[in-house]
C-alpha cells in the first residue's frame, strides 16, 4: 500500500487494530490515548487530526470516520481493503457545517433551499424571513448519511479551522465537551474573549484539538479564522448559486460484520494477543473484565483457534435467554426481543420466542394468534436464520428464511447486519417465494452492500429456494426433540 502523511485521531474498541493498520500505513497518529502511545511506543504528537476514526454511536459495531473529505476517502478506502470488502458503508449526502450559496424554495409557508445536485434541505429559518428564489449563503447544519436522517441547513455562514469555529450565535466563547481541564478552558476564554467583540451576530467555539494550544498559539489560530471569516464573509455578498464558500467534514459509517471484526482480531492479534472474537464480544460491552483475564492466558498457549473457539463454548452455555439484535442496511437496530435458548452452542443454535395474537406472521399473511411461538435455527457464522412459525401445539404454519451476514454470539445477543432480502413459505404451500428483493436492489443500487455480499445473496437465494422446507423441517424437529 501507499504511504500517507495523514494526522488520524483513533478512538473505541477498534483502537488497537487500526492503530496497527494506521501505521503500517503511514499515517501519524494524533492525540492517541496513553494506553495506545504505550502499546506502540510512539511519540506524543497532539497536532489536529485530518480525520478521526471511532465507535459509531449508532450501530452497534460500526466505525464513524469523519473529517476532511479527501483523507476521508482515502482512510475508508484502505480500510474496506484491510477488512475484505466485508462491510456496508454509508456516507453523508453533503459534508456536515458546508457552507454553500443555495436557493430558497417556499412552499406552504415551510422553507427548502436548493443546494445544487438535485439535494434539497430543510431550512430552518423564520417566517416571512425569505421569498421563493432568494439566493442566500446557508450552512449544512445536520447532514443525513442514514436514509432516515434528515438534511438541515439555516441561514448564515461559518467557518472552521483545525482548532476554530466561528458560528452564528449570541457574541459568546463556547467549548468542545472533550475540553474538560479548567487551566486549558481558562486561557481559551481569555483569549475567546477578546476576538469574539470583534464580531456581530457570531460566537466562537474552541474545537477539541484547541486545548494542547498555548495562549499565543490560539491567538494566532483566533487570528487565522477571523480573517477566514471575513473573507467568507465577503465572498457571500456576490457569489452565485451553488458556490462552495466552505468545505464541511465529511462523514462515512462503516457496517462492519463478523467476518470483518475476526479480520481485525488477527490485526490486533499482531500487537497483543488477541482471541478469535474479541471484537464480537466488545461490541455491545462497556465492561470487559472477562475478556481481558481470559486474553492474559492467551500468550501461554500455542492454539489460539482452539482457546477461542472454547471461550465462545463456554460463554454459550451459561445462557439460557439471549437477544436478538437485527441491524438493518438502513442503519435502523432492531431488537427482536429476549428467547429462550433451547440449544446454544456455536454449531447449533435453537431459540424459541413466544408471539402476541395479532396481525400477521411477516412475509406469509397468516393471522399471528395468542399462543403462537417462532422457532430459529442458525449457527455462529451462518449467513442466514431459518425461523419456523408454529401454534402452541408446535404444529407449523410457515418457514422465513433471513440472509444476512454471519451470525454473531456477542454474549448475550445473538447479532447480524440482515440483508434485506427473504425467502418465505407456507408450511402447506409447496411454492417458495422471495420477499423485499427490490428493497435490496434499491441498496445495491446506493453502493451500500458491496459486490462480494451480493455474490454471496444471489447464490443463497438460489439454495435457499430448493432447499427451504427441508430446513424448515429440521429446525422444528430440533425444537420438539429439546422441548420434551
Amino acid at each position: 500500500m501507499s504511504k500517507y502523511s495523514y494526522r488520524v485521531r483513533i478512538r473505541g474498541k477498534y483502537a488497537t487494530a487500526i492503530s496497527k493498520l494506521a501505521l503500517d500505513l503511514g499515517y501519524t497518529i494524533a492525540q492517541a490515548s496513553d494506553v495506545i502511545i504505550s502499546r506502540f511506543s510512539i511519540n506524543v504528537d497532539n497536532s489536529a487530526p485530518d480525520v478521526t476514526i471511532k465507535d459509531s454511536e449508532r450501530i452497534p459495531g460500526a466505525l464513524t470516520v469523519m473529517g476532511k473529505c479527501g483523507v476521508v476517502n482515502d482512510v475508508v478506502n484502505n480500510l474496506l481493503r484491510v477488512v475484505e470488502n466485508e462491510a456496508l458503508t454509508w456516507k453523508s449526502v453533503v459534508p456536515l457545517h458546508r457552507v454553500i450559496m443555495g436557493i430558497v424554495n417556499v412552499s406552504n409557508g415551510n422553507y427548502l433551499v436548493d443546494i445544487g445536485n438535485g439535494i434539497k434541505a430543510v431550512l430552518r429559518a423564520p417566517g416571512n424571513a425569505y421569498n421563493d428564489g432568494d439566493v442566500i449563503p446557508i450552512i449544512i447544519s445536520k447532514t443525513r448519511v442514514y436514509p432516515s436522517d434528515e438534511l438541515v441547513a439555516m441561514p448564515g455562514i461559518r467557518v472552521d479551522t483545525e482548532y476554530v469555529s466561528i458560528v452564528p450565535g449570541s457574541g459568546t466563547v463556547l467549548f468542545s465537551r472533550h475540553i474538560r481541564e479548567y487551566e486549558a478552558r481558562q486561557v481559551l476564554l481569555k483569549v475567546g474573549l477578546k476576538y469574539v467583540s470583534k464580531l456581530s451576530g457570531y460566537s466562537i467555539k474552541w474545537r477539541s484539538s484547541a486545548q494542547f494550544l498555548t495562549e499565543n498559539e490560539a491567538a494566532r489560530e483566533a487570528e487565522r479564522a477571523l480573517s477566514i471569516f471575513n473573507e467568507v464573509n465577503a465572498a457571500s455578498r456576490s457569489s452565485s448559486p451553488y458556490t462552495v464558500l466552505q468545505d464541511g467534514e465529511c462523514i462515512t459509517e462503516i457496517m462492519l460484520n463478523g467476518r470483518a471484526k475476526l479480520l481485525l482480531d488477527n490485526v490486533r492479534n499482531n500487537v497483543m494477543p488477541t482471541i478469535m472474537g474479541h471484537h464480537t464480544y466488545k461490541t455491545l460491552r462497556r465492561r470487559t473484565t472477562l475478556l481481558d483475564f481470559v486474553e492474559s492466558f492467551l500468550s501461554h498457549c500455542n492454539d489460539r483457534a482452539g482457546f477461542s473457539a472454547e471461550f465462545m463454548r463456554q460463554l454459550m452455555s451459561r445462557r439460557h435467554r439471549v437477544g436478538i439484535v437485527h441491524i438493518k442496511p438502513s442503519g435502523e437496530v432492531i431488537r427482536l426481543g429476549i428467547a429462550d435458548a433451547l440449544k446454544l452452542e456455536p454449531g447449533d443454535i435453537v431459540l424459541l420466542r413466544r408471539l402476541r395474537g395479532g396481525g400477521y406472521l411477516d412475509g406469509l399473511g397468516l393471522p399471528k394468534e395468542e399462543g403462537d411461538i417462532a422457532i430459529t435455527c442458525s449457527s455462529v457464522g451462518s449467513e442466514y436464520l431459518v425461523h419456523v412459525y408454529a401454534d402452541r401445539s408446535l404444529r407449523p404454519k410457515g418457514i422465513y428464511v433471513n440472509i444476512n451476514t454471519p451470525i454473531e454470539y456477542t454474549g448475550g445477543n445473538v447479532l447480524y447486519i440482515d440483508l434485506v432480502v427473504d425467502i418465505v413459505k407456507r408450511w402447506d404451500s409447496n411454492e417458495a417465494r422471495v420477499i423485499d428483493y427490490d428493497e435490496y436492489i434499491s441498496y445495491v443500487s446506493m453502493g451500500v452492500i458491496p459486490s462480494k455480499l451480493q455474490v454471496r445473496v444471489e447464490k443463497l437465494i438460489s439454495e435457499l429456494l430448493r432447499n427451504i422446507h427441508g430446513l424448515g423441517e429440521e429446525c422444528i424437529n430440533k425444537a420438539r426433540e429439546l422441548i420434551r
